[in-house]
C-alpha cells in the first residue's frame, strides 16, 4: 500500500512537472516567439532544472512541438450535422480560426524551417499533428459516403490535402489572410471533386 502511495506521488509530481513545463513552454512562445524560445528559459519560468527536460524533449523545437501536439489533442471532433458539406466547413473553418487567431499559428510558423531539417521533429509532428487532422477527415469522409453525398472511392489523403493546402499556403508563404468566409470558399472548391452526383455542384 505505502509502495503505490508512492509511485502515485511520483507520478503526480511528474505530471506537475510536465504541466509546468509546458505551460511556461507556452508563455514564452507567445512572448518571443519559437526563435526566442530557449531550454533555459523554459527551465526558468517552470522551476525545473534544465536536466528535467532533457530527460523528455531534445530541444527548444520539441518542446514547441509538445505545445503543438497538446492543442491538437484538445480539438473537439466534428459532430453530425447532417451534411457533408456542411462538417467539412465546420473543420476547415476550426482550422483557419485557430491557425489565425492561437498562439498555433505562430508556433506553426516558427517550426517550418525545422521540420524540413529534423527527420525525427518532422516525423514526430506527422504521427501527431498529421495524423489526427487526416484521421478526422477520413471520418468525415466515411459518414458522406454512407449519406450517398461522397464517392466510395473517395481518395481521404487527397482530400486532406487540398482541404488544407490553401489554408497552410496562406499561413507559411503568400501571407494572405486566414479571414472568414475561407472555409466554404475552399470546401465549395475542393467538393465537387469527390461528390455524388447530388452534390456535384456548389451550393
Amino acid at each position: 500500500m505505502g509502495h503505490e502511495r508512492a509511485e502515485e506521488t511520483e507520478g503526480s509530481r511528474a505530471s506537475r512537472r510536465r504541466e509546468a513545463i509546458l505551460d511556461a513552454t507556452r508563455e514564452l512562445l507567445a512572448e518571443l516567439g519559437v526563435q526566442g524560445l530557449t531550454v533555459e528559459g523554459v527551465a526558468a519560468r517552470a522551476g525545473v532544472a534544465k536536466t528535467t527536460i532533457y530527460r523528455r524533449w531534445r530541444s527548444k523545437d520539441e518542446l514547441a512541438l509538445a505545445v503543438l501536439i497538446d492543442m491538437v489533442e484538445q480539438f473537439v471532433s466534428v459532430p453530425d450535422l447532417d451534411d457533408t458539406r456542411d462538417e467539412l466547413v465546420a473543420f476547415v473553418e476550426s482550422a483557419v480560426r485557430i491557425l489565425g487567431t492561437t498562439l498555433m499559428g505562430r508556433v506553426m510558423r516558427g517550426l517550418v524551417s525545422d521540420l524540413a531539417a529534423d527527420p525525427e521533429l518532422a516525423r514526430a509532428f506527422r504521427e501527431r499533428v498529421v495524423a489526427t487532422r487526416v484521421a478526422e477527415v477520413h471520418r468525415l469522409v466515411e459518414r458522406g459516403i454512407e449519406r450517398g453525398d461522397l464517392r466510395p472511392d473517395t481518395d481521404r489523403e487527397l482530400m486532406h490535402e487540398m482541404l488544407f493546402g490553401p489554408v497552410y499556403y496562406r499561413l507559411m508563404l503568400s501571407g494572405a489572410p486566414l479571414e472568414d468566409g475561407l472555409a466554404e470558399r475552399v470546401v465549395d472548391a475542393v467538393l465537387p471533386a469527390f461528390a455524388s452526383q447530388s452534390l456535384a455542384s456548389p451550393r
